[in-house]
């Protein structure tokens, strides 16, 4: 993140470039590039929105008592209308409250949770995972360790452990799902739409420095705290249906309020975690997408020339209309399991942006027809490979990113390698003299 934040910020501001696909656009000066990527980020992102329009919805749903569909209207409304006026200014003040909100919440809920639930031990050895441990009371006797672990692998879902092979109920995670994950988490997440924008934020590489240090640790306190309690929420008869453990955290502080292990005031604290992380993803996303249609689609792409009134207005449009179209899209999906949208979301834009991404700041060889073909063929690839899974799963066990992901990079070389190379002169500001 550090290596590539560095290096898009550096050529953001030696080019003049406001966003990342100014940044492509420019260097190849093709149109066809920019309205590609511009149709990537928008595709991925409404993925993205959807889902956290739902889980938004679905916190409400929860904490109000009410339906869904009045849930997602109010959230829906709160979350579009700051974003469409307050703009990027409403969206960087709101999502530092609501990241001070959420670390304090979440890291809260550890001591809270560990009390109620006698221990972490205690916790994780109940439920189903005591399946995993079994008693041997003739071992007392003998004088030798009374517990053994039953089963090689814990309890999980039927899994295929390598092509070829039958189901076996005793696999957790097979390798080949394990690898996908690595990846899709780690390269994955480095070009998505919404994080890149924050690497053309920052004024110097001593404020990315900074912002390094700071987000190690904080990172570290989220998801830290959230695997702690998250384990000790069955100890606790948080028994959430199949498809609704979305609501796990909202359940978990009601849970602690009536077990007199919060008391009322600060389960409100602790409710508005999860809230303030949806909240802040959201209006990052509206944003993004706003950007993209009035700045790399309209302004540039298409070379419409706008007042400073027009483009606000337009800003404001496209930002009521995007929440719009989501609210629907959520009010008629409304998926039973989030977590699917959201690594689609992630394998869809890596798949698509990650190569074309890099290719564009570290390699001088590369080509407009090579990023726009691993742009569009990482795409079309990670759907293909979603379609016809079934009939690859068989022989190789892999989520479809990893195929797209694969395939635009291959995309990429080759077809940058088989075309003609690129002026010389227009590397200059992106690479100096060869």
């Amino acid at each position: 993140m550090g290596i590539v934040g560095k290096r898009i910020n550096r050529l953001a501001r030696r080019t003049g470039a406001l966003t990342l696909v100014d940044l492509l656009r420019d260097r190849f000066g093709s149109h066809a590039v920019g309205i590609t990527y511009s149709a990537v980020i928008l595709v991925t992102t409404s993925v993205y929105l959807i889902a956290q329009f739902v889980a938004g919805a679905r916190i409400l749903e929860n904490l109000l008592e009410t339906s869904y569909a009045m849930g997602l209207l109010l959230f829906a409304v709160s979350v579009v209308a700051y974003t469409t006026v307050g703009g990027f200014r409403a969206v960087a003040w709101t999502d530092t409250l609501q990241g001070i909100v959420m670390i304090i919440g979440v890291v809260l809920l550890v001591p809270l949770t560990l009390s109620a639930a006698g221990g972490l031990e205690k916790a994780t050895l109940t439920g189903d995972r005591s399946q995993a441990v079994r008693v041997d009371p003739e071992a007392a006797e003998h004088g030798v360790q009374t517990e053994r672990h039953a089963y090689l692998y814990p309890p999980g879902p039927r899994k295929q452990t390598e092509p070829g092979d039958g189901e076996m109920g005793e696999v957790f995670l097979p390798f080949g799902m394990g690898l996908s994950l690595f990846l899709i988490r780690s390269l994955g997440a480095l070009m998505m739409p919404t994080t890149v924008p924050r690497m053309l934020a920052f004024r110097d590489t001593a404020a990315l420095r900074r912002a390094l240090i700071v987000l190690a640790p904080y990172f570290l306190l989220m998801y830290g705290s959230s695997l702690i309690t998250m384990n000790c929420a069955p100890s606790l008869g948080i028994d959430l249906e199949p498809g609704k453990s979305d609501q796990a955290m909202p359940a978990l502080a009601q849970k602690l309020v009536e077990l007199q292990a919060a008391p009322a005031l600060l389960a409100g604290l602790l409710i508005a975690a999860p809230f303030a992380a949806v909240m802040s993803t959201v209006d990052s996303a509206l944003l993004v997408i706003s950007a993209c249609v009035v700045r790399d689609l309209v302004e540039k792409s298409f070379g419409i020339r706008l007042s400073d009134t027009a483009v606000r207005r337009l800003s404001y449009s496209v930002t009521a209309l995007a929440g719009t179209g989501v609210f629907v899209g959520a009010l008629m999906i409304e998926p039973r399991f989030l977590q699917p949208l959201v690594i689609h979301y992630v394998g869809g834009a890596a798949s698509a942006l990650f190569w074309p991404g890099l290719a564009t700041l570290f390699w001088r060889r590369a080509t407009a027809t090579g990023v726009t073909a691993g742009l569009g063929g990482g795409g079309v690839i990670y759907v293909a490979a979603i379609f016809f899974k079934s009939w690859i799963d068989p022989f190789v066990t892999l989520h479809p990113f990893v195929y797209g992901f694969a395939g635009s990079a291959a995309l990429v070389i080759f077809v940058s390698l088989l075309t003609t190379r690129q002026d010389e002169e227009q590397l200059v500001p992106y690479f100096g003299r060869g």
